[in-house]
């Protein structure tokens, strides 16, 4: 049997000092999107908003029940933050990365990385709408989207 591998692309946004937006994006190795998530959220920096998409593709990986997942995200200070590669400074981010590593222990493999914005398109347009009030979940599949996959491929 073929082993399916997600990656959940992740972003954070925010616009003025009303509102933040998060998104987040699974889709299988061969592109088919099996999951999405978008939330509008309360004022915060542009890196409290990534964190907090970074926290939403982590929930939405539970919903789906995966377990092995990468997470793709366009913002370098959480990439390198949660790969150990930089420090985090502020208090603020230092709650949220724990919370985000004490999430990620729960799964079998996680893995981080980095992209341009331009390939990270769908996340990023989410995120946005988001920031309007326009949020979207996708309809459950949870354990149904592998069957669905079987019969497509």
């Amino acid at each position: 049997m073929k082993k399916i591998t997600l990656s959940i692309h992740v972003d954070g946004g925010v616009s003025g000092t009303r509102f933040a937006g998060a998104a987040a994006v699974a889709r299988t190795q061969e592109g088919f999107f099996v999951g999405w998530l978008s939330r509008q959220l309360p004022s915060m920096t542009n890196n409290e908003a990534e964190y907090h998409a970074l926290l939403l593709g982590l929930k939405l990986a539970r919903n789906l029940e995966v377990d092995q997942f990468e997470i793709v995200s366009d913002s370098q200070v959480v990439v390198r933050q949660m790969c150990g590669q930089s420090q985090v400074n502020s208090q603020r981010l230092q709650q949220l990365h724990k919370e985000a590593c004490r999430f990620v222990a729960v799964f079998a493999s996680v893995s981080f990385r980095h992209v341009p914005r331009e390939l990270n398109s769908l996340a990023d347009a989410l995120a946005t709408e988001a920031l309007s009030g326009q949020t979207v979940t996708m309809p459950s599949l949870k354990k149904n989207w592998r069957q669905w996959l079987k019969g497509r491929s």
